[in-house]
């Protein structure tokens, strides 16, 4: 599904940012400017953003039938 049509942004490329993101590092806070900066893009009318928060916040909890993997990891516990 086509989120952003003034960038050409799929439902699919928030799920890969949110993954990549998540790869790089588990406890970034996700915005969708953080996830346009994956992407290599800017928002231009603003009117997907908030599908895009949408999105991103279903992704990264494993949400609708979530393609990407997310590479979660268990909080670390101080001994």
């Amino acid at each position: 599904m086509i989120v952003c049509s003034c960038n050409m942004i799929t439902s699919q490329d928030v799920a890969e940012a949110v993954s990549a993101l998540r790869t790089e590092d588990p406890l970034v806070v996700l915005t969708p400017g953080l996830i346009y900066r994956q992407l290599g893009k800017r928002p231009s009318c603003g009117s997907c953003l908030p599908l895009i928060t949408e999105l991103m916040v279903s992704y990264d909890q494993g949400g609708p039938s979530s393609s990407a993997p997310f590479p979660h990891r268990p909080p670390v516990e101080n001994t």
